[in-house]
This record gives C-alpha cells, structure tokens and sequence, in this order.
C-alpha cells in the first residue's frame, strides 16, 4: 500500500519545527526513481525540507533540515535540524532527536538527503526485489548512532528494527502557514445563530415520536468511543438543557479507565409536560487499550439482551442466566442508533488498538444493519476562535479538520460527524452551545427512525412470503 505522510504527522512535524507549517511534496522515491540527480534537481535550493523513511516494517521516520539541499560536496551544520521517528511497527510513538555538536548534514551530487546518522541514496544503491515486496536497501552507515542527535535512549534497533530498508521516501518542502483559524466561508452551511433556531430544536425532540407503525414507545441511542470522549458529558449537555439548569445525573470528570462501567438506559424528563421523552440515551463503558467490552456483550448490547443497569465483566462473557437477561428481545429493546463519541483533540493520538476496535466495533454495528454516526466533542479546545465564540464552530479550519478526521478513522461521510460542545465550564446555558448539542440529538432520532422503517419493511416483505406459502 502506497504511504504518505499524514495529517498527523504533519501536525507533529509542525509543533517539532516551532510554526505552523505547510509541507509541499518535491520528491518521492516510489514516483520519481531511485535517482539522486532528480532529488537535486527537484530538492537543492529550496529552504527548509522534511524527509520521511518508510521501511519494511511499518516504521516511519526521518530529519528536518532548516538549510537548503545543494550539490556542493560539504558536511555542513545546521543547529536547528533534527531526527525523529514518528511511527514504529504501525503505532504511534513520535519522539524528536534534537541536535547535538558538529556537522548535520552532506550536501554531495552523487548523494540523495543525507543526514549525519540516517543516510538514503547514492551512486551504488539498487532495488532489491526480495519478500514481502520490492523496497530499497538504503545506506545505514552511523544508523541513529547517537554521535550529532540526542536519541533520547532510542537506537537504530527501536526505531528502524536495525535496517533502513524502504518501500518509499519523500522529501518536502516545508513553508510557514497562515495562523488564521477563520476561514473565508462556512465548511458546512449552519442552521441560524438565533434563540428561534434553538426553540425549533427543542421542540423537534421534545415532539418526537418514534415510526408511528413500529408502535414502540421509545428509541434507544447507544453511545459508544474512547474513554473521556464526553459520552456521559453528552447526557448531561441534553438533560441540562430541558432542566434549564446545570445536571449532572451521569458520571463525568477525567480518569485513565472508564468511569462507567455499567450500561445505563437515560431518560430525560421535559418539565413542562413532567413527561418523559422518547428516547434513552444509553451510556456504556469506554473503548480502552487494555480492555474493553467483548464481542459477544457487543452483540448482546446491539440486540437488546442486556438489561438497564448491567455491570460489564471484563474478564468473562455476559451470563444469559443474569437476572433481567433478555432472552428473545424485540424491536423495542434493540440499539435503534449508534453513535460513536471522539474527542477532537485527541484524535491525532487515538492508539492504533482503539482505533482497531472502534472499526470492530463499526463491523458489527453495520452488520446488524444500524444506522450510525460521530459527535465530535470538546471543539473549544481545537482552537481559541471557538473557544471564544461556538457560533464560529463551521468557519474554524481546525474544526473542519478534525471532522475531516473523524469522518477518516470511523469511515463515514462528512455529514454524518456532528460537532458537539458539551457544558463542562459553564456555569449557565449557552443559546450556541444547546444548538450544536439539539442538532446533534435531532439527526440521531432521525437516523433511529431510518432503522424503524427498514424494520417495518422487512416485517412487511416476510409477512408477505408467508401469505404467499399459505
């Protein structure tokens, strides 16, 4: 598979170099050839570079070079360069090398970028087509040997696994960027700023009633992500905007493992009518490294086995002997919609065993034919222009961003990852706030009724079959 460098990684490689930066593509092995003289003709003279290493083994790593490339023949020292490594076997373990002493770098016409310590092409170079697939064995003369970076404890054994065999190299020209967090134009058009958009809102989901022919009281919505994403945050945001005052009925605060560890059906009372709504915001454990809820609870959640209340067993499977089991659960029990909860500033950061089981968990969620989207949480903290002011929420590049992300990692349309700012600091309620929290909810009951009517339809369809085999 082809690689590249990522948005991530451009981000890391951006707060290493001190500025906000731009990376334009010059060279890249894999397009333009095992050939130093196109990386000279493509490199030398161009300000500041990156260049990035792919090896074999799902390594990646690299130097930043504040000089330019040029063919002149000299060792030369550049004290603001710098190593690095950014992945290592596929995981996310970033980790600068600053400079040490003495000289950083060869500027030589037979040489592609040469770094003291990690070095690429030259004249004697070839491809090898050995397993698992063609890749360049590149130079590794003084391979991350500690003698003009700090290593910071780190060898060429755990960055690169020894070699410097690779199936690609890039090297970029890095440009400082606007700091502008405001873009010209909205990223998505918004619903209007106003207290009549939030009355619209609030009556939506107050009015709501579920697929009139599935004759079920109530959609359950299961909130599903990380741990300290703002699912019981989410529960709050909602019950605190009906209350008309700050609640905090579910669990919240920070913590390295989940602070719910049951799964808890929510209803929310509207006190105007002293009526319950129809719809249960259903929290559950979070998504974790370590652990997490196993695939048959998963399934069991999804089809409505398990019971409000129920404490997950980490080290065993759910009991279909436990009181309150549901042996043969109906339309009214199942998850109607799911939705996965991610926190925007941590996304970049999201461990390669999180994300690989928030997509099992996508797997199972689309193999039962569950209507699904993302919340995008704590937005405010992406950048100060929404920090300051919500409503700026589509007109922030860090916010479309991270729905960009988002959308990415979870594999959905843009439109299908709604950003949320749950009340965390606030000490009053937010007119812009329970707008983004409503619009949110209101799409959720819409996609639960999506999964109503297709339960209607097939019910529908197998009624007709077996009238036709009468």
């Amino acid at each position: 598979m082809e690689r590249s460098l990522t948005r991530r990684d451009k981000n890391q490689i951006s707060q290493w170099i001190g500025r906000n930066s731009q990376f334009e593509l010059l060279f890249k092995l894999s397009r333009d050839g095992l050939s130093y003289q196109r990386f000279h003709e493509l490199c030398d003279n161009k300000g500041p570079t990156v260049t990035i290493f792919y090896n074999t083994d799902n390594n990646v790593y690299g130097g930043y070079l504040s000089d330019s490339w040029g063919s002149t023949g000299d060792w030369c020292t550049d004290q603001r360069a710098f190593l690095f490594k950014l992945h290592s076997a596929g995981n996310w373990k970033p980790v600068k090398f600053p400079y040490i002493t003495k000289e950083t770098h060869f500027k030589y016409k037979n040489h592609g970028p040469w770094f003291y310590s990690l070095n690429s092409m030259h004249s004697f170079i070839k491809t090898t087509g050995k397993p698992p697939s063609n890749y360049y064995n590149l130079n590794s003369s003084n391979f991350f040997d500690g003698q003009r970076f700090d290593m910071k404890g780190e060898t060429a054994q755990s960055v690169a696994n020894g070699h410097n065999n690779v199936t690609d190299l890039e090297v970029y020209q890095v440009k400082e960027a606007s700091l502008d967090e405001e873009l010209h134009s909205f990223w998505r058009d918004p619903a209007e700023w106003s207290p009549q958009t939030f009355q619209e809102l609030k009556e939506f989901v107050a009015n709501y009633k579920p697929f009139e022919e599935m004759k079920i009281p109530e959609v359950n919505i299961l909130l599903i992500g990380p741990v300290g994403a703002g699912k019981s945050s989410f529960f709050n945001t909602i019950n605190t905007i009906f209350k008309g005052e700050m609640s905090s009925r579910a669990c919240t605060g920070s913590a390295e493992i989940s602070l719910t560890q049951k799964f808890c059906k929510f209803r929310v009372r509207d006190p105007s009518t002293k009526k319950h709504l129809c719809f249960r915001i259903c929290d559950t454990r979070g998504v974790e490294e370590g652990v997490s809820i196993n695939g048959e609870d998963l399934g069991f959640l999804l089809d409505g086995n398990l019971p409000n209340n129920y404490t997950f067993q980490l080290d065993s499977e759910a009991s279909t002997k436990r009181i309150g089991f549901v042996e043969e659960p109906t339309v009214k029990e199942k998850m109607h919609v799911v939705v996965f909860v991610l926190d925007g500033i941590t996304l970049d950061v999201l461990s390669e065993g999180v994300v690989s089981k928030l997509k099992d968990i996508k797997r199972k969620v689309v193999d039962g034919s569950i209507p699904h989207l993302v919340f995008l949480t704590k937005i405010d903290k992406l950048c100060k222009l929404v920090e300051k002011d919500v409503s700026k929420t589509f007109m922030s590049r860090f916010v479309e961003d991270a729905v960009n992300n988002a959308a990415e990692i979870i594999a959905l349309p843009r439109s299908q990852v709604l950003p949320v700012k749950n009340y965390e600091k606030e000490t009053t309620l937010n007119t812009n706030i329970n707008i983004l929290a409503l619009t949110a909810l209101r799409k959720s009951l819409v996609f639960a009724d999506d999964f109503l009517e297709n339960q209607y339809d097939w019910q529908q369809d197998n009624m007709q079959i077996l009238n036709k085999r009468d």
